[in-house]
């Protein structure tokens, strides 16, 4: 293999690192949201409005000031989502607090 032709390889791959890269940059925070959400969706206490869950959940990222700080929300709901099996009303409302300074819900 000439230089000329490993150059054009290496470059292909970088090309293709960056463009893979950026697609997973960029769609990152929907795959958490579809994470968070369905995670919410299974746990959630008996008789609850899935519906207004999932509207519950919209307003309170499109609350939060930056796309930075969204993400940090979902990933701490994501995280409590990890530990528990079901959620109780308490929980739930806990994590759904527009303030939303708490790590996690102090029980």
């Amino acid at each position: 293999m000439t230089i000329q032709q490993r150059s054009v390889v290496v470059i292909s791959l970088l090309a293709f690192s960056s463009v893979f890269y950026g697609a997973a940059r960029y769609y990152s925070p929907s795959l958490v949201l579809y994470v968070v959400e369905q995670s919410l969706t299974q746990k959630a206490p008996a008789g609850t409005d899935l519906a207004a869950l999932h509207e519950r959940l919209h307003a309170l990222l499109s609350a939060t000031p930056d796309q930075k700080a969204r993400m940090e929300k979902m990933l701490r709901i994501s995280e409590y989502l990890e530990k528990v099996q079901r959620l109780t009303r308490v929980e739930l409302n806990e994590l759904m607090e527009a303030k939303g300074t708490r790590e996690s819900p102090a029980f």
